[in-house]
């Protein structure tokens, strides 16, 4: 089963390394979609879950709401695996390289530089450079959190994925085609 779990920096062009990378190999991107089915898991609405889309929760939240985080989580991680078993599949983001360690998964990472990010969260969110700042810090903050909590893991050590790109470096379209290289050689087992 051919799987590919994009770890992405907030600003480092993930959307287009990962719909690049799908159209090279003829496969499918799921984001978003993990989101649809982990509501329709959880029986919650959407908003509920897209409240939570990679955060941990606060102290108050797990305080007031007690078994709720754990609740989502383990609908994200069904969501995650159902599309997994599919196939030929681009996961961006949402834990799922750590969701799928147990399977064959080219676990990568997505990096830029800062001033990069900025530039790409400026255009894309069409706030300023101070507003499109504050978004990175807090994103990078909230994703930190998320996989601590809920896999125990440092996102940003680099032993936990094969292989690292800097998006700012080779560029989104660049990187797509260098992973597209890595998957087509990558020795699937199954």
């Amino acid at each position: 089963m051919s799987i590919v779990a994009l770890s992405r920096q907030f600003g480092s062009g993930s959307q287009i390394v990962a719909a690049q990378l799908a159209e090279d190999l003829g496969w499918r991107v799921v984001d978003r979609e993990i989101l649809e089915e982990e509501a329709r898991l959880a029986g919650v609405p959407l908003p509920n879950v897209m409240h939570r889309d990679e955060r941990a929760p606060s102290v108050i939240e797990s305080w007031a709401r007690k078994g709720d985080a754990e609740r989502y989580f383990q609908a994200l991680m069904a969501a995650v695996r159902k599309f997994a078993e599919q196939g030929h599949v681009v996961f961006v983001g949402r834990g799922a390289g750590f969701i799928l360690r147990d399977r064959p998964c080219v676990h990568v990472r997505l990096v830029a530089e800062t001033e990069f990010r900025v530039r790409r969260v400026m255009q894309v969110r069409w706030v300023g450079e101070d507003q499109a700042m504050a978004m990175i810090r807090a994103n990078d903050e909230e994703r930190a959190a998320f996989h601590r909590r809920f896999f125990g893991v440092d996102w940003n050590d680099p032993t936990h994925y094969h292989a690292t790109l800097c998006t700012s470096l080779a560029g989104p379209e660049q990187a797509a085609r260098t992973l597209a290289a890595i998957v087509r050689a990558w020795p699937w087992e199954g």
